[in-house]
Protein backbone atom coordinates (compact mmCIF):
# COMPACT_ATOMS: atom_id res chain seq x y z
CA UNK A 1 0.00 0.00 0.00
CA UNK A 2 0.86 3.42 -0.94
CA UNK A 3 -0.01 6.84 -0.52
CA UNK A 4 -0.58 7.38 -4.18
CA UNK A 5 -3.15 3.84 -4.35
CA UNK A 6 -4.64 4.83 -1.79
CA UNK A 7 -5.32 8.39 -2.64
CA UNK A 8 -6.33 7.25 -6.57
CA UNK A 9 -8.72 4.69 -5.16
CA UNK A 10 -10.23 7.85 -2.71
CA UNK A 11 -10.56 10.25 -5.86
CA UNK A 12 -12.30 7.67 -7.47
CA UNK A 13 -14.71 6.66 -5.03
CA UNK A 14 -15.22 10.69 -5.13
CA UNK A 15 -15.14 10.97 -8.34
CA UNK A 16 -18.46 8.63 -8.51
CA UNK A 17 -20.51 8.84 -6.06
CA UNK A 18 -22.01 5.81 -6.43
CA UNK A 19 -19.12 4.03 -4.94
CA UNK A 20 -19.13 5.92 -1.49
CA UNK A 21 -21.15 3.05 0.03
CA UNK A 22 -18.79 0.09 -1.72
CA UNK A 23 -16.23 2.70 0.39
CA UNK A 24 -17.69 3.14 3.42
CA UNK A 25 -18.29 -0.73 3.84
CA UNK A 26 -14.55 -1.58 2.81
CA UNK A 27 -13.96 0.77 5.61
CA UNK A 28 -15.72 -0.75 8.05
CA UNK A 29 -14.98 -4.29 7.04
CA UNK A 30 -11.12 -3.33 8.00
CA UNK A 31 -11.22 -1.37 10.47
CA UNK A 32 -10.89 2.24 8.81
CA UNK A 33 -7.94 0.96 6.61
CA UNK A 34 -7.96 1.73 2.88
CA UNK A 35 -6.35 -1.72 1.22
CA UNK A 36 -6.31 -0.21 -1.98
CA UNK A 37 -6.35 -3.95 -3.75
CA UNK A 38 -9.29 -5.18 -1.65
CA UNK A 39 -11.35 -1.92 -2.30
CA UNK A 40 -10.59 -2.20 -6.14
CA UNK A 41 -11.43 -5.79 -6.51
CA UNK A 42 -14.77 -5.03 -4.58
CA UNK A 43 -14.99 -2.09 -7.58
CA UNK A 44 -14.49 -4.63 -10.34
CA UNK A 45 -17.28 -6.47 -8.89
CA UNK A 46 -19.47 -4.02 -8.38
CA UNK A 47 -18.81 -2.67 -11.76
CA UNK A 48 -19.12 -6.45 -13.12
CA UNK A 49 -22.89 -6.62 -11.86
CA UNK A 50 -23.69 -3.84 -13.36
CA UNK A 51 -21.88 -4.06 -16.59
CA UNK A 52 -24.93 -4.47 -18.73
CA UNK A 53 -27.71 -2.17 -16.29
CA UNK A 54 -25.39 0.62 -16.17
CA UNK A 55 -23.23 0.46 -19.08
CA UNK A 56 -23.12 4.40 -19.18
CA UNK A 57 -21.54 4.50 -15.36
CA UNK A 58 -19.42 1.41 -15.84
CA UNK A 59 -17.84 3.17 -18.90
CA UNK A 60 -17.44 6.20 -17.56
CA UNK A 61 -15.72 4.73 -14.40
CA UNK A 62 -13.09 2.40 -16.71
CA UNK A 63 -12.51 5.80 -18.58
CA UNK A 64 -11.23 7.18 -15.44
CA UNK A 65 -9.61 4.13 -15.06
CA UNK A 66 -7.81 4.26 -17.62
CA UNK A 67 -6.95 8.21 -17.28
CA UNK A 68 -4.97 7.31 -14.12
CA UNK A 69 -3.29 4.30 -15.49
CA UNK A 70 -1.50 7.00 -18.33
CA UNK A 71 -0.81 9.18 -15.67
CA UNK A 72 -0.63 7.08 -12.35
CA UNK A 73 3.18 6.18 -11.37
CA UNK A 74 4.36 2.38 -11.34
CA UNK A 75 2.48 1.52 -8.01
CA UNK A 76 -0.71 2.39 -9.70
CA UNK A 77 -0.49 0.48 -12.93
CA UNK A 78 0.25 -2.53 -10.98
CA UNK A 79 -2.57 -1.79 -8.50
CA UNK A 80 -5.05 -1.12 -11.98
CA UNK A 81 -3.67 -4.59 -13.54
CA UNK A 82 -3.70 -7.28 -10.84
CA UNK A 83 -6.98 -6.32 -8.98
CA UNK A 84 -8.57 -4.24 -12.01
CA UNK A 85 -8.48 -5.44 -15.46
CA UNK A 86 -7.33 -8.86 -14.39
CA UNK A 87 -10.26 -9.63 -12.10
CA UNK A 88 -12.69 -8.90 -14.84
CA UNK A 89 -14.35 -11.95 -15.33
CA UNK A 90 -13.85 -14.29 -18.29
CA UNK A 91 -14.90 -14.23 -21.34
CA UNK A 92 -18.83 -15.89 -21.56
CA UNK A 93 -19.33 -15.37 -18.03
CA UNK A 94 -21.61 -12.49 -16.34
CA UNK A 95 -19.69 -9.09 -16.30
CA UNK A 96 -17.26 -10.28 -19.09
CA UNK A 97 -19.22 -7.13 -21.30
CA UNK A 98 -17.03 -4.79 -19.37
CA UNK A 99 -13.99 -6.06 -21.84
CA UNK A 100 -15.46 -4.23 -24.59
CA UNK A 101 -15.84 -0.74 -22.37
CA UNK A 102 -12.36 -1.15 -22.04
CA UNK A 103 -9.65 2.08 -23.44
CA UNK A 104 -6.66 0.78 -25.37
CA UNK A 105 -4.14 1.19 -22.32
CA UNK A 106 -6.24 -0.69 -19.69
CA UNK A 107 -7.33 -3.14 -23.07
CA UNK A 108 -3.45 -3.62 -23.78
CA UNK A 109 -2.82 -5.61 -20.13
CA UNK A 110 -6.27 -7.46 -20.42
CA UNK A 111 -5.25 -11.36 -20.17
CA UNK A 112 -8.60 -11.98 -23.05
CA UNK A 113 -8.01 -9.41 -25.61
CA UNK A 114 -10.91 -8.69 -27.69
Amino acid sequence: MSASTVATMGALSYEFPDLLPLLQEHLEDNEGEMLPHLYLADVMRWLAKRATAREDLCRAILRWLEDAYATGNEEIRGLLTVSGVELIPDPGEPGSELRTLLGPRLRSIDPWPT
